[in-house]
């Protein structure tokens, strides 16, 4: 799967701060350290969207922004359906 170079220093900067250390440390985790339970995450989320003036955003649609930015930047077809697939087996 590529990543658009232009969001690699935002996400080296998630995982620096907020993930877990290690190969199989998590990258999201709760607000005490522990695994992010979806309880949580939904009230999180939902004062995320409503911050930033996006009430109607699902989680789901960030996977399509991640295509739209990934063919912006010169994802083939092929490339663009691998994601797919890939996040399809999460």
């Amino acid at each position: 799967m590529s990543i658009p170079p232009e969001i690699v220093p935002d996400l080296q900067a998630h995982l620096d701060e907020f993930a877990e250390d290690g190969p199989d440390g998590r990258v999201f985790v709760g607000p005490r350290g522990g695994p992010l339970r979806r309880s949580g995450f939904r009230r999180i989320w939902n004062k995320v969207r409503a911050d930033v003036g996006l009430p109607d955003l699902h989680f789901h649609d960030l996977r399509h922004v991640g295509n739209t930015l990934a063919a912006t930047t010169g994802a083939s077809l092929k490339e663009l359906m691998s994601r797919r697939r890939d996040l399809e087996k999460q």
